[in-house]
């Protein structure tokens, strides 16, 4: 009685290999798109989702919070442009936009991966910082900001969020370039 072995050919496999490569190559450059707007989108997500919470906090606390650009997570940073270092949110007693001692940190955003810049459209009017009142409202806290992402930029990678008056955040279709 003869055995028949059952399996794949030395062929077969070096086709079935070659077949996996050839669409691999084409899958890899819409993936890397993806990524990269996944990275933006949770970059994004995380500026508005530490808006909404300072502003619920200061309503809840009846005080005034603070979310500030910093790239230590203890204090605030004094120059412009600095909200790719990261950010704190913080019970600010006396609402001058610095964490003094008596103030309590309540939140810390650390540097974000592969963004390269969270610019503002008005680089003159760039916040370091806004305050929201135990009302839940930020006086003029009108800032456009525009979040770009690290390497070569795909199309349609490049983010804006808006924040209104009031302090609200918001986030426009993907493409957009400005708050208008």
């Amino acid at each position: 009685m003869k055995i028949r072995q059952a399996g794949f050919t030395l062929i077969e496999l070096m086709i079935v290999v070659s077949l996996v490569a050839i669409l691999a190559s084409l899958a890899v450059p819409s993936f890397r798109g993806l990524l990269v707007n996944r990275t933006v989108q949770a970059a994004t997500d995380a500026l508005m989702t530490d808006m909404r919470y300072a502003r619920s906090e200061a309503v809840k606390r009846s005080a005034r919070v603070t979310l500030c650009q910093s790239g230590n997570g203890t204090s605030c940073a004094t120059g412009s442009n600095l909200w790719v270092s990261g950010w704190i949110v913080f019970i600010d007693d006396d609402g001058d936009g610095t964490v003094d001692a008596e103030d309590e940190i309540v939140r810390v955003q650390q540097a974000l991966n592969s963004i390269s810049s969270i610019a503002s459209t008005t680089p003159a009017m760039d916040r370091r910082f806004f305050t929201f009142q135990p009302t839940g409202w930020a006086k003029s806290a009108n800032q456009t900001f525009i979040f770009t992402p690290s390497g070569t930029v795909p199309v349609g990678s490049v983010r804006v969020v808006c924040i209104s008056n009031q302090g609200r955040a918001g986030l426009k279709a993907a493409g957009a370039t400005a708050c208008t």
